[in-house]
């Protein structure tokens, strides 16, 4: 029984690190795409324009492998993230059409860009990751 067990871990453990690889690559190319332009390459359009290529290439690799991930993943697992996923777009749906109907009709001074969103939805889907581990572990 416990060897079982432990190839179960072992899987787990495989996917995880499959996905980290994965989203630590997209994050890196986003970062190359955006940084790259100023400090790397001196506003070359081809070469920025290669990397946000690379970058959109790798995000649809991190999305295969999260959809993978998903897939499996042990069923109370499954449901969690499914629910913290369900949060984060909400959240980021409902915040970001709230923003720029405020921004629109000038209630808001302040002007901000896609990567707050982006960080707002990060941070909801790891607390609401969290939150149902901790409900039902």
């Amino acid at each position: 029984m416990e060897q079982h067990e432990l190839t179960v871990t072992q899987r787990a453990t495989r996917n995880t690190i499959q996905l980290f690889v994965w989203t630590l690559a997209w994050v890196g190319s986003l970062a190359l795409a955006s940084f790259g332009p100023k400090f790397l390459w001196a506003q070359q359009p081809v070469i920025s324009w290669i990397a946000i290529a690379l970058n959109v290439a790798l995000g649809v690799g991190w999305i295969v492998a999260h959809a993978r991930y998903l897939r499996r993943s042990e069923e109370l697992q499954r449901k969690i993230l499914l629910d913290a996923t369900a949060i984060a777009l909400g959240v980021g749906l409902v915040g970001g059409f709230a923003y720029a109907a405020a921004e629109n009709v000038r209630l808001i001074a302040f002007e901000s860009d896609i990567a707050f969103l982006s960080v707002l939805m990060a941070v909801v889907y790891i607390v609401a990751t969290l939150a149902g581990n901790l409900r039902y572990r």
